[in-house]
């Protein structure tokens, strides 16, 4: 995806980094961020199992975003990971993402859809994301035990273990699509309220469970970054997320509660400007130039259409050579190296403090030209969008009484190996509130932890 967003084997940003992502620093900011969140009830009455949707828009012109992090109401009725039968449906994303293409301008418009099913709890049941058997097809992608369910369905996936080595959620769902080709694996995982994902996120019980997305294998440090086709993700960004009150064949996933009013809160963040022009660092080829043209239209400020602005184009001159996709000849390209200018690709990366894109601080500047590599460049804006749902006519409100398979508050998630059912019947999350505006991104993924992070590429 965009150069901060690497292709397959990508390792992106992950709960690890939140200190990083979250870490405040003076500089500029001139990007706007206004996320737009909207949440439709099936039936709003009450105890009732209900399908609902979350809408999550980011209007063009707008910066991406860094992170995103939901919780669902702690009185809402969500029924037990290992309730719940693996494979069954459990809900569907569709999104629609705008991005670059081989150096272009960002203006191509793709969707993306995922069928998410029921997934396995089993930390110590696990599958690799990696192609470990050279069939040509990444083991999560796999049907190896030939049940027509795929391996990182019906398996855990190894990875979340690094990611989320002290958290169990109790719901994991997990959806698998061909994207270009390329099998994208998208999780939904809820965990129980109070669950401390980092210091820098809410972990009040009163805000209800925390929801996390992982698309592909964020947060995965062993993975290696590699070229892609996709060189940018910027805004505008569209996704539409639908999780299943109950299985087609009538069991229940999400039951709504006693009569009230109920807070759907989402914290979200802004991708860094250094330089104050408007455009993120993650889509920005001069990071600490202002933007001369408009890197969404073709050839606006980039006369030789090698994807660097003219503000920091050595030689923006078709006519004299200036043309030159790959500036710094790091395997890279322009709009798809988060060092336009100064090598750092795999080659380079056998050279000490230089990295295969690596970015230390996580501000989709590359190390080998960050000015400040240990401090964040740019500001993080920030926006807290909520919606109140109403149940019934209102009330006092409480947990329903009639969902038997619900989680309840205070108990240990499954899931740990120790559930002679979590094989059997696995873990899911239909995906909730969960905002996955990543997910349109879905070649070069991104993304993850407690929230969905783009940034540049960074090496392990």
């Amino acid at each position: 995806m965009n150069r901060r967003l690497l292709p397959l084997a990508l390792s992106t940003l992950a709960v690890l980094a939140l200190i990083t992502l979250f870490g405040h620093r003076d500089g500029a900011w001139a990007g706007t961020f206004n996320p737009e969140l909207q949440i439709t009830f099936e039936s709003t009455t009450p105890e009732t199992p209900s399908d609902f949707t979350s809408v999550f828009n980011l209007p063009k012109g707008d910066v991406n975003f860094a992170g995103v992090v939901s919780f669902i109401p702690k009185e809402w009725g969500i029924v037990r990971g290992d309730k719940i039968p693996v494979g069954a449906d459990v809900g569907f994303l569709t999104a629609q993402a705008t991005l670059g293409l081989i150096n272009g301008a960002c203006k191509d418009v793709v969707p993306v859809e995922f069928e998410m099913k029921n997934a396995s709890l089993d930390r110590n049941d696990t599958v690799s994301f990696d192609d470990k058997d050279d069939n040509k097809t990444a083991d999560y992608a796999d049907d190896k035990d030939k049940n027509d369910i795929l391996d990182g369905i019906d398996h855990y996936p190894e990875f979340l273990n690094i990611v989320f080595k002290d958290q169990q959620p109790f719901r994991r769902s997990a959806g698998i699509s061909p994207v270009a080709g390329i099998p994208i694996m998208l999780q939904f995982l809820i965990f129980p309220p109070g669950t401390k994902i980092h210091d820098e996120i809410p972990s009040d019980e009163k805000l209800g469970y925390p929801t996390v997305t992982e698309l592909q294998n964020v947060g995965d440090t062993s993975a290696e970054p590699e070229p892609g086709v996709i060189t940018d993700f910027c805004t505008p960004l569209l996704s539409r997320n639908t999780s299943f009150g109950k299985t087609p064949d009538g069991k229940q996933l999400f039951v709504t509660p006693q009569a009230g009013a109920y807070d759907f809160v989402t914290v979200s963040v802004g991708q860094r400007d250094a330089d104050g022009d408007g455009y993120e660092n993650g889509f920005d080829t001069c990071a600490y130039d202002k933007n001369v043209g408009n890197p969404r239209v073709p050839y606006d400020g980039d006369v030789d259409n090698d994807g660097l602005d003219v503000a920091c184009d050595p030689n923006d001159n078709p006519e004299t050579g200036g043309t030159n996709s790959d500036q710094d000849a790091d395997g890279y390209m322009n709009r798809g190296d988060n060092c336009s200018q100064v090598a750092n690709g795999q080659e380079e990366s056998k050279v000490a403090n230089v990295g295969n894109q690596s970015d230390k601080d996580i501000d989709q500047i590359g190390d080998a030209c960050d000015k400040n590599r240990d401090t964040a460049d740019g500001e993080l804006a920030k926006s807290d969008p909520s919606v109140k749902i109403t149940i019934g006519g209102g009330g006092t409100g409480g947990a329903p009484k009639n969902c038997p398979d619900c989680y309840v508050l205070g108990s240990a998630p499954p899931g740990d190996g120790n559930s002679s059912s979590s094989k059997d019947e696995g873990g899911s999350s239909s995906g909730v509130i969960i905002i996955v505006v990543a997910v349109i991104a879905a070649i070069v993924i991104i993304g993850g932890g407690a929230a969905l992070f783009m940034r540049r590429r960074r090496g392990s």
